[in-house]
């Protein structure tokens, strides 16, 4: 009897094994312990995405923002205590307990279903599960068990996707300078006597927080004939931040622009160029157009004058967006030096410099 009860507890270890050998569930690796967060990457239309993960009841919990990344809004509701997530239905998955609601477009009704785990949450970010809220949300999930990978499809239409403008697609010779985080009161005010001397427009990405602090720097901004743009309320990486923040955080900063200087900003870059498909649509809904770059001074990090150069001369090109800061800080001597070069080489090579919107109007 007690040979045949090992025999049995052999048989089932075995099974344990193998079981979590060929069921790693729908992310890629073998599966974690509950509440032992690992990470892995989830390919969303064709894209990778590295979120941290955990396994509850043998479902796969991703954060509640991880859905941002399939252009989902997400937020949180602190009356109810329960997470938002909406793309054509809205499901709402109230913390610590085992269901959800999900809000029916088509049949114009709120059904509640019960769930296999509890919305949890784990330092702070509330973890749900990615199979049943993706499908509720109209997408489809697949996982290729031969490369041990999870996909989603959010059958988004190509009418719906936004755009992000690294360059202009013309032919002329035309270039956009733009500098990001000012105004501040040490190379602000060197970077727009250089422009005014060199009678040249450019466009600069403003943060909220420091145009409250030198809001006469903004304005002398618009009064010399550059184009004033949102980049965010304090600069933040908007991709982990709630919908609602985000919208806080470009709202409040148009609103201080416009007090300043009477100009209603219509241009955003996202700080880092950081942002989801969630966070574009938002952009999209209030009105901006999203702006990246296609030449990167990289003078944040203390790139010298001729570091600059080598890189705006390997990365120039009709349309291009040149990417450069006028935050107060000691490593950005090299734009302020490399500036009236750069202005005066390009000019010598029959390019125009025109604001972002220039750029852009058709």
């Amino acid at each position: 009897m007690l040979k045949l009860n090992k025999m049995k507890g052999k048989r089932a270890l075995l099974a344990i094994l193998l079981f979590s050998l060929i069921v790693p569930g729908l992310f890629g690796v073998a599966p974690a312990q509950a509440e032992t967060v690992s990470y892995a990457s989830i390919s969303v239309d064709g894209k990778l995405i590295k979120t941290s993960y955990y396994m509850q009841n043998d479902r796969l919990m991703v954060p509640d923002i991880f859905f941002k990344h399939t252009g989902a809004t997400v937020d949180r509701n602190e009356k109810y205590q329960s997470i938002a997530i909406e793309r054509n239905n809205i499901v709402a998955l109230p913390l610590d307990k085992k269901y959800m609601d999900y809000y029916d477009k088509e049949k114009n009704k709120w059904i509640r279903e019960y769930l296999a785990t509890t919305t949890t949450t784990i330092d702070g970010r509330p973890y749900v599960p990615l199979l049943v809220t993706a499908q509720k949300l109209g997408m489809t999930v697949t996982y290729d068990p031969k490369i041990y990978r999870t996909f989603i499809q959010t059958n988004t239409p190509e009418a719906n996707k936004t755009i992000a403008y690294e360059k202009a697609e013309t032919t002329k010779k035309q270039i956009a300078l733009t500098f990001d985080d000012g105004p501040d009161k040490l190379i602000t005010p060197q970077i727009l006597k250089i422009l005014k001397e060199k009678g040249v427009p450019a466009t600069f990405f403003v943060v909220g927080e420091q145009v409250s602090y030198f809001p006469q720097l903004a304005k002398q901004m618009v009064d010399e004939g550059h184009t004033i743009a949102n980049h965010s309320w304090d600069h933040p990486e908007l991709s982990k931040l709630y919908t609602s923040q985000v919208i806080q955080q470009l709202k409040s900063t148009n609103e201080i622009i416009e007090k300043v200087t009477g100009v209603k900003a219509t241009l955003i870059r996202p700080p880092y160029g950081d942002f989801t498909p969630a966070d574009a649509l938002v952009f999209e809904r209030l009105g901006f157009k999203n702006i990246l770059w296609s030449v990167d001074t990289l003078d944040w990090s203390g790139t010298s004058a001729e570091e600059i150069m080598t890189i705006l001369n390997r990365d120039k090109s009709p349309g291009g967006i040149v990417l450069q800061h006028n935050f107060q800080n000691s490593k950005l001597e090299g734009t302020v030096k490399a500036l009236p070069q750069m202005i005066d080489q390009l000019r010598a090579e029959g390019y125009e410099f025109v604001t972002i919107d220039g750029l852009l109007a058709k």
